[in-house]
C-alpha cells in the first residue's frame, strides 16, 4: 500500500472509503505481483476475508457484504490479454500523466461533435443499454461522469488527462463522493474515476443477478448495471472467433471489476 495514503481518515466500515482507498493504492503501486498481494492482504484484514484470490484484487463492496472467493474467469480474461502479468489498464491506473491541467471545459467539449469519437460512442452505447430498466439513476450517474471525463480527454488536444485532476462538479458526481475523496485526500483522475465506476457497476450487476436468480431462472441482464456489463463484454468484431466471454461468471466473481475496468480503459 502506498505510504502517502491518508489512512488516518479511512473508515474501514464504509465501503465507499475502502473502494477509493483501493483505487488510490493501485494508482500508486508498481506493476508487480507483490504490490497486488499487498492490496489483497489489506482487504483481507479489513473484512476478515479468508478465500480471496491473491493475484486478483477483489471488489471491496463484495468483501464488505461477505462475498469473497476466487476469480478464475477474471484470471482467464487477463491470460488472453497482451499486458505483462495482470498489468496494463487493469492494475496500473496512472496512464499518461499530465501536469498543470486541473480543470476542463466539459460543456464546450461535449458540444463539439468531432471530439466525441469512437470512445464516447462506445460509452453512450453502454449508457443506453441500461435505459430500459427502472431505478438506473445511481448507475447512470457513474457512467455519465465517466463519459464526460472520457470526452474531455479526447477533446483536449495534445494533453493526456489520465493522470490529470478532474473537478468532480464538472462530471456530475454526487456530493457524497466529493466529500469522501476530499476527506481521504484523493485527487480524482480519469483512470481512478473509471476504476471506481467499474467497482460500482460490478457490485450492482451482482446484486441484480443474484436477486434475479432467487426470483426466477432468467439469464442475462436483468437491470441497468448488468445490462451495461453484458454490453461491454459483447464481442462484435473479428474477436468473436475466439469465443464469448463468460459475462455471468465475471459478474459473480469478486475480481470481475478488474476485467470491466480493463475494457473501459481500452475504449
Amino acid at each position: 500500500m502506498p505510504s502517502s495514503f491518508n489512512f488516518g481518515a479511512l473508515d474501514k466500515d464504509d465501503a465507499e472509503d475502502v473502494c477509493w482507498c483501493v483505487v488510490e493504492s493501485i494508482a500508486d503501486m508498481d506493476d508487480t505481483a507483490a504490490s497486488i498481494v499487498a492490496v489483497v492482504h489489506f482487504l483481507r484484514e479489513a473484512y476478515g476475508a479468508t478465500d480471496a484470490d491473491e493475484k486478483i484484487i477483489p471488489n471491496p463492496a463484495f468483501l464488505a457484504n461477505g462475498h469473497d472467493g476466487m476469480s478464475p474467469r477474471t484470471r482467464k480474461y487477463f491470460t488472453g490479454r497482451t499486458f505483462k502479468g495482470l498489468g496494463g489498464s487493469a492494475v496500473s491506473l496512472a496512464g499518461g500523466l499530465a501536469s498543470g491541467v486541473t480543470a476542463v471545459d466539459v460543456g464546450s467539449i461535449l458540444k463539439e461533435g468531432s471530439a466525441v469519437g469512437t470512445t464516447a460512442a462506445h460509452l453512450v452505447g453502454i449508457k443506453a443499454a441500461g435505459k430500459g430498466f427502472k431505478k438506473s439513476e445511481t448507475v447512470t450517474r457513474w457512467v455519465d461522469a465517466m463519459l464526460k471525463a472520457k470526452v474531455a480527454k479526447i477533446g483536449v488536444r495534445g494533453v493526456g488527462l489520465a493522470g490529470a485532476a478532474i473537478p468532480i462538479p464538472a462530471v456530475g458526481l454526487a456530493t457524497s463522493v466529493a466529500t469522501t475523496v476530499a476527506k481521504l485526500g484523493i485527487k480524482v483522475t480519469l483512470s481512478k474515476l473509471v476504476a471506481r465506476t467499474a467497482m460500482e457497476v460490478h457490485w450492482r450487476a451482482y446484486q441484480e443477478t443474484v436477486i434475479s436468480s432467487v426470483l426466477s431462472s432468467r439469464a442475462g441482464p436483468v437491470g441497468p448495471a448488468s445490462a451495461m456489463f453484458y454490453e461491454i463484454f459483447t464481442k462484435r468484431s473479428f474477436t468473436r472467433i475466439f469465443g464469448k466471454h463468460d459475462t455471468a461468471a465475471l459478474i459473480r466473481e469478486p475480481g470481475g471489476w478488474m476485467a470491466l475496468n480493463d475494457k473501459l480503459m481500452l475504449m
